[in-house]
């Protein structure tokens, strides 16, 4: 089964897309700040992060541009899933290595299709 990491402060948000990722066959670890997503990467890369952009202590952002530095480490795919609409902050995130930027609210079939694009681009560029 492919694991995910759902990196979000809130509890609630961990829970939904906990859910969600459960739904979709994945095997679900949680973390609620920047640091722990970190350590929980540097322990076993998952297959999929999921991340608030403002995680407490280092925030998402940062948190991607560690993972996507880490040249030895398989890349996960790592989505964003925000409140945030700023055109400019989706760009950053996206040029960061972003693959894919969730705004708040959503359902469980934006999800889908979210990850069926990631899947057929990845596919591409294998």
């Amino acid at each position: 089964m492919p694991n995910c990491l759902i990196a979000d402060d809130s509890k609630i948000m961990r829970m939904l897309l906990t859910k969600i990722m459960e739904n979709f066959g994945y095997t679900v670890s949680e973390a609620e700040d920047g640091e722990d997503v970190l350590e929980q990467c540097g322990r076993n890369m998952p297959d999929l992060i999921i991340s608030d952009w403002n995680l407490p202590l280092i925030d998402g952002i940062d948190v991607l541009y560690k993972i996507r530095s880490d040249k030895k480490a398989v890349q996960p795919v790592f989505m964003f899933c925000s409140y945030i609409k700023d055109a400019d902050i989706i760009r950053q995130a996206l040029a960061g290595g972003a693959d894919d930027f969730i705004m708040r609210p959503f359902d469980e079939d934006i999800i889908a299709s979210k990850l069926k694009i990631i899947k057929v681009l990845r596919g591409v560029q294998q």
